[in-house]
């Protein structure tokens, strides 16, 4: 039985079963534990952290029945939603400190050590949080990153997405958290292959190739060493490269062999691959990202799944830069749900002219102005951190 409690409440006696807060930087995060010393109880209460569900049939409960407000028969939160702006701050923050946890947990891993779960389904829960208060903050952040952050900024923007997708296909919470533990593990096995595999930055021989392909496998080995409670991040991590034709790997499977879980984690994977730079290949843009998998739906990729990816992301993501009839450069800062190809985007720069000019939010599905198509920040001399500082406000 969870209870939810203020972490000034917290005891000597009770048994924590979850730390709340919006950021993992307590040092608390690998396992449920029985709080034992008042030092236990101050550096809990002075590490940022604002909940704590206990168990109350494995320690101390209050002494008097907790307000109806802080019962908690679940995990659940009801968080207020959030301004874009306020979000990505927050989102910023959980990046950061979820980089550390994951990267220690991956650290555990390549040294040997068995894999602990529980600080990354507090991962999960702060970015399921995160997307509560605001749809895209957290999504449109983990996918600015640089090349020597993508082994873990990779795993965390999956678990995001694949969050977000499993909301939008409606699956039950327990599932979608699963969905979030799978993202974040889903490519463990690639520990096992050598850093000058994964960091070539020439295309891969053909052994080399077939090297790659093993780390499913080897990711399967290590989820199933660790003896996780459910199938859902097994399936993922041995599936993901599964695709609805059969041309996909380690077995080949077909559209009906392939469970949901494993076809959301396929598109996820790819559209963060696309989408983040890499050794060998420059990120893309987004909309050139959900093109790629558009052309490819019923072929490798499930197509109700992309149907709900499209709806969670939008045709034109947050931060794709799109050229207008009016000859001027805008950048996706809010989607209208009814008509996903007439986004809301700020105006910032004027092709004709080629100069930048003061920045304008348009909605363009109350606008004669139309899309012609989406560009590459880049090209224009911007980078996709300077034109969230743009839209940030506006989101």
């Amino acid at each position: 039985m969870l209870r939810r409690i203020r972490a000034e409440q917290l005891q000597v006696g009770m048994f924590v079963a979850r730390l709340g807060g919006p950021w993992i930087n307590h040092p608390f995060w690998r396992s449920r534990f029985l709080v034992t010393s008042d030092d236990q109880v101050t550096q809990i209460q002075s590490a940022n952290v604002q909940d704590v569900w206990i168990d109350i049939l494995k320690g101390r409960n209050l002494p008097t029945p907790a307000a109806p407000e802080m019962m908690e028969a679940d995990l659940s939160d009801d968080d207020p939603e959030a301004s874009f702006e306020e979000e990505l701050e927050r989102a910023r923050e959980l990046i950061k400190s979820g980089r550390s946890l994951v990267g220690n947990m991956f650290s555990d891993v390549r040294m040997g050590r068995a894999l602990e779960t529980a600080g990354a389904l507090l991962l999960v829960d702060s970015a399921s949080l995160s997307l509560s208060r605001h749809s895209q903050a957290l999504l449109a952040m983990a996918r600015l990153k640089a090349k020597d952050d993508y082994t873990y900024l990779h795993s965390f923007s999956v678990c995001a997405l694949m969050i977000a997708v499993g909301r939008t296909l409606k699956l039950p919470d327990g599932e979608v958290r699963e969905l979030g533990l799978a993202g974040l593990v889903h490519d463990i096995g690639k520990l096992t292959l050598p850093d000058s595999l994964l960091h070539k930055a020439t295309d891969l021989t053909p052994a080399e190739e077939e090297q790659m392909r093993r780390h499913p496998s080897a990711g399967y080995r290590i989820l199933n060493e660790a003896r996780l409670y459910t199938n859902i991040p097994l399936d993922v991590c041995v599936h993901h490269h599964e695709r609805v034709d059969g041309r996909g790997y380690p077995f080949g499977l077909v559209e009906h062999e392939i469970s949901v879980h494993a076809k959301i984690a396929a598109i996820c994977d790819t559209y963060d691959s696309l989408t983040s730079p890499r050794p060998n290949h420059q990120a893309w843009a987004p909309a050139r990202a959900v093109e790629y998998i558009a052309v490819r739906v019923d072929t490798l990729f499930d197509r109700r799944v992309f149907k709900a990816f499209t709806r969670t992301v939008g045709i034109y993501p947050l931060g794709t830069v799109l050229r207008l009839r009016s000859s001027r450069l805008g950048v996706v800062c809010g989607q209208n749900e009814d008509e996903p190809l007439r986004p809301r985007v700020m105006t910032f720069y004027n092709v004709a002219a080629s100069q930048a000019v003061p920045p304008q939010v348009i909605d363009l599905s109350h606008s004669e102005d139309t899309v012609v198509a989406f560009e590459d920040a880049r090209q224009w001399g911007y980078t996709d951190e300077q034109l969230m500082a743009m839209y940030a406000p506006h989101g």
